[in-house]
């Protein structure tokens, strides 16, 4: 039988993503964690229906789920500046956030349901799905429904948010200089007859009366044998 208090979000923005290592927030115990950001266009009846049945769960059929604290809030409510005003190019406008949560390691795929181990895969702002868990809790008179985090699926790249990650080619892109033409090297220089042609060893200046390919070395055997004389037959 399913748990019906397991759930599979929308598409989503992900924000603030704790997922390959654990962080805390003041003095709770370190978890794995992400806030989620679901539009208000989107249905969510399923993750509503959720925290119902868990509150049931918790409390019975006649709680009653009004004064029980949801996590599934109002973005417009956290997108208010110093002045209370609701700031409307805040990233929580317009949208319903949902935080979960988990103590244990949560598994993180993409697309093609695979495993993503790179942390710099999930950054603030890409689009994901995510499997949470409601469940009821009642701590020093406080009682209300929180999420737990089960998986989480990378669907595509997003535009960056907080920390995310950033485009240095878009940061830098005022002190760039152009890049200079390929220059071959000065044969003359110092440096380059010190440190010699890559490839050929250290060089020397060739005198007047020598032959620049004529090291007077001998011919050199080749690994693993004799030296092969005319008419001997190749030994593939």
């Amino acid at each position: 039988m399913n748990d019906e208090t397991m759930v599979m979000t929308p598409e989503c923005v992900i924000v603030y993503p704790s997922l390959f290592e654990k962080t805390a927030f003041q003095d709770q115990e370190p978890t794995y964690s992400a806030t989620f950001l679901i539009p208000k266009t989107e249905d969510i009846k399923s993750l509503r229906n959720a925290c119902r049945i868990a509150s049931f769960k918790k409390w019975g059929q006649n709680v009653n789920t009004q004064q029980l604290r949801s996590p599934l809030r109002d973005g417009d409510q956290k997108a208010v500046d110093e002045d209370g005003n609701v700031d409307r190019t805040n990233f929580y406008f317009g949208n319903i956030f949902l935080r979960a949560k988990s103590k244990y390691e949560i598994p993180v795929v993409n697309v093609y349901n695979e495993e993503i181990k790179d942390p710099n895969e999930i950054y603030g702002g890409c689009i994901v799905r995510a499997y949470v868990q409601f469940f009821g809790y009642d701590f020093m008179g406080n009682k209300g429904i929180s999420a737990g985090l089960r998986a989480v699926q990378k669907v595509a790249d997003g535009d960056p948010i907080g920390a995310g990650r950033i485009n240095p080619l878009e940061i830098f892109k005022d002190f760039a200089k152009p890049k200079p033409e390929f220059a071959p090297p000065d044969m003359n220089s110092r440096e380059y007859n010190e440190k010699g042609q890559q490839g050929f060893g250290t060089s020397r200046i060739v005198g007047p009366n020598e032959d620049p390919w004529d090291d007077n070395e001998p011919p050199q055997e080749p690994p693993g044998g004799m030296m092969r004389q005319p008419g001997d037959e190749p030994d593939f």
